[in-house]
Order: structure tokens, then C-alpha cells, then sequence
């Protein structure tokens, strides 16, 4: 199991366009997924789970990552967030 601490630059959140994006590269890997905001664990499952986490823009969030390609998802879940999802940031 890996932790990291992420902030989320995209000024909208974690709307649909990047939580869509977010679960396409979740399903690509055998691991699962945590997701800490404001104290509240959210086990990401699909798209729902993480609109209903209500990640704000410019939140600082936790992902946890466990299972056997815990690694790799955690490096691109960081280039993710670290992108933007592809969106113009303000």
C-alpha cells in the first residue's frame, strides 16, 4: 500500500471530464483505490464515487493505492493531477 499527498489544481474539481478520465486510467491497472478529502474515505468504484467525494479545486487530497500494480497507477494518478486532467488551469 502507497500514500501521497495531492493537490488538485484544476480550479473546477474533479468534475465529470476529468473523474471519467480518472476511472478509464483506474481500470487499466489491478489495484484499488482510496481517496481521503476533508477527512472522509471514499473507495473509488466508479465514476460516481468520486463526483459524490465532492473534490473541490485547489483541495489537497490522499490517494491511497494497494494491490500488485500499486506502483504504476500511483505514478500516473500523480502525472494526472499534475496535468490538470488536460484542462486549461486558471
Amino acid at each position: 500500500m502507497i500514500r501521497e499527498n495531492i493537490r488538485v489544481i484544476n480550479s473546477t474539481g474533479l468534475h465529470t471530464r476529468p473523474a471519467a478520465i480518472f476511472i478509464k486510467t483506474l481500470k487499466k491497472y489491478d489495484a484499488s483505490v482510496i481517496v481521503i478529502n476533508n477527512g472522509k474515505k471514499i473507495v473509488i468504484q466508479g465514476m460516481m464515487s468520486i463526483l459524490e467525494a465532492g473534490i473541490k479545486g485547489n483541495a489537497n487530497i490522499e490517494i491511497i493505492c494497494e494491490g500488485p500494480d500499486e506502483l504504476v497507477l500511483m505514478d500516473e494518478i500523480k502525472e494526472l493531477f499534475a496535468s490538470g486532467f488536460g484542462e486549461k488551469l486558471k
